[in-house]
């Protein structure tokens, strides 16, 4: 009976249309994704959650916008009004993106970032370049430079637009870190999440068109489980469609996915599917979980030589949050403590101790100092008779050091100076009453 219920229920849901949700396993699989490339990782660590030949060199097209934007914010002055050159404008490249800007213009950086970064116009990046620095050439080493202090250790940049060249390119794995970092400046971050924006009159346009974000991810996502916030389209014949999203849920987690090199059929198209297939499979699997919070007590240690016997709490000196999987069972995680060999009396609140270390898959990731919860003075031990005759100058300085020890002699001397100070005190009345019978 049981059996032809199932079956009537299965045959009634295919006949309505209704899909059947299956509950997702522990072993959940990330998407097959059509990419040459691809990566999602944790914004706020780096953590890598799935990715498919993110080491491979591919072209970054129009993403490579991003790392121009970053010496943009980091180098200029946003009011700093930057003239359009002959140069500027005739670097687009053959069919490249761009927004009309014509030579003479004056524009402020400001509004050449917004250009830039939600239209992608080539020569919104042109200007930008030519500007910050004395010359594009020189702009262009400060790009190769920085990219690799960021960690990009695999990217060659040779224009700030992003037109195709042999010799312009990067890795998903890179892109990621770059883009990790971009998203950390505010005002990067403010840019690349408008849906839309109107350029102020200049010399040149006494009015431009609404231009919309290019990132049709941004524009047109419905998932309950996140919500988009970035970043950055690209696409040249070579490089495909390629597209760098960033979406945060309601628990604060943020995840970037880079997917790179799409070039099948409907690629534009594709490309927002697979960014979204990645996310989905990000946001559903994983979540942020606090290993170790700010302040707690991790353990109470012995520590020798001390002048109670309450021992010291060791507490964590700042919280550990990482992205991991939903399923504990599959985040074969290790907690192990390190502390620094025997502890000794006097100890300061604060002192580091230790530290305890968290390991994934028997790879570090990540660990927190443990510190001294209060102070804890020094109380030596009872010195033996034998002790003093074979050691008598290490007792001696031992007591010597003791804070009870220097209190003592404190109290001591003070206490001499208050007697001879008042026995010469009474010799003087002495001597005065003295001298009135005479």
């Amino acid at each position: 009976m049981k059996k032809l219920l199932t079956l009537a229920m299965i045959l009634l849901l295919t006949a309505t249309n209704i899909p059947v949700v299956f509950a997702k396993t522990a072993d959940a699989q990330p998407p097959q994704i059509d990419a040459a490339a691809y990566i999602l990782i944790d914004a706020q660590n780096g953590d890598v959650l799935c990715e498919k030949n993110s080491q491979a060199l591919v072209y970054p097209a129009s993403t490579t916008k991003i790392m121009t934007a970053i010496l943009a914010l980091e180098l200029g002055d946003l009011d700093e009004v930057m003239t359009a050159s002959q140069r500027a404008i005739d670097a687009i490249g053959y069919n490249g993106s761009n927004i009309g800007i014509i030579p003479g213009e004056k524009i402020r950086l400001e509004n050449l970032l917004q250009a830039m970064l939600i239209s992608s116009a080539n020569e919104a990046a042109n200007i930008v370049a030519e500007n910050i620095c004395e010359s594009t050439g020189e702009f262009l080493e400060l790009m190769n430079r920085r990219a690799k202090e960021l960690g990009a250790v695999n990217t060659h940049f040779t224009n700030p637009s992003g037109i195709h060249d042999d010799m312009h390119y990067s890795t998903a794995a890179d892109l990621a870190c770059i883009s990790r970092y971009a998203m950390t400046l505010p005002k990067f971050r403010e840019i690349v999440s408008t849906r839309s924006f109107t350029m102020p009159a200049t010399n040149k346009h006494s009015k431009w068109p609404e231009l919309k974000n290019t990132n049709r991810l941004l524009l047109n996502n419905t998932s309950e489980l996140y919500e988009i916030n970035g970043i950055k389209t690209g696409f040249t014949g070579p490089a495909g469609n390629c597209l760098i999203s960033s979406a945060r849920n309601e628990d604060g987690m943020e995840l970037i996915a880079v997917v790179m090199g799409v070039k099948n059929e409907n690629a534009a198209e594709n490309v927002r599917k697979y960014s979204q297939e990645l996310l989905d499979y990000g946001f559903t699997n994983f979540e942020r979980v606090e290993l170790i919070q700010k302040g707690r007590v991790y353990r109470n240690i012995k520590v020798e030589d001390a002048a109670d016997i309450y021992g010291l709490d060791l507490v964590a000196e700042d919280s550990l949050v990482r992205v991991l999987p939903r399923d504990v069972s599959q985040r074969d995680l290790q907690e192990v403590s390190h502390i620094n060999g025997e502890i000794h009396a006097p100890v300061n609140k604060g002192d580091r101790i230790g530290y305890v270390e968290f390991l994934k898959d028997g790879v570090s990731i990540g660990r927190v100092d443990l510190i001294a919860a209060r102070d804890i003075e020094y109380k030596p031990a009872p010195v033996s008779l034998v002790e003093l005759t074979q050691n008598p100058q290490t007792v001696i300085e031992s007591i010597t050091e003791n804070l009870y020890f220097k209190i003592a002699v404190c109290c001591a001397a003070l206490a001499v100076f208050v007697t001879i100070a008042r026995q010469f005190v009474k010799a003087l009345s002495r001597r005065s009453r003295s001298r009135r019978y005479y």
